[in-house]
């Protein structure tokens, strides 16, 4: 009897209202998608989505699919902030640049009506765009840190 009256009483109890920010199994969010193209036809490809990231390279001889990370909780603060900052959805499309390469960002995010809106924007790999830089810059580190290789695109 008094395992019930427990059990009631905590089913009955205030809702927990703590919010968390913490992405993980979240698979109808935000997701975002960064390729750089050389010239060369050499690809860098990075997914991101919550706290994962995954990364693969593309060149004349091999590809080779670096997998995923798992990102800290700062890490994918940092890393969204960043990608917030380079504001997809306020860009011009762009073009490609056979020349010195493009730089393709896509955001997907999910509307009010239950959907998705992509944006896809294209950059020169010679943007001189601080916050690309800046952007570009975190996910080489990401790279070098969680897989031990140099990402250069």
């Amino acid at each position: 009897m008094v395992a019930i009256a427990v059990a009631l009483a905590a089913a009955c109890s205030a809702p927990d209202l703590r919010v968390s920010d913490d992405p993980r199994g979240e698979v109808n969010g935000r997701s975002f998608e960064f390729v750089s193209t050389k010239p060369d036809g050499t690809e860098w490809t990075f997914r991101t989505r919550g706290n994962s990231l995954w990364v693969a390279v593309v060149n004349e001889t091999k590809s080779d699919e670096l997998g995923t990370i798992d990102l800290s909780a700062k890490e994918r603060r940092t890393l969204w902030k960043l990608i917030d900052l380079v504001d997809v959805g306020g860009r011009k499309k762009g073009k490609p640049d056979a020349e010195h390469g493009t730089v393709v960002m896509r955001l997907r995010e999910a509307d009010d009506d239950g959907g998705h809106d992509l944006i896809t924007v294209q950059v020169s790999r010679r943007t001189k765009d601080q916050d690309i830089i800046d952007l570009a810059n975190y996910l080489i580190d990401l790279v070098a840190k969680h897989k031990h290789v140099e990402a250069q695109f």
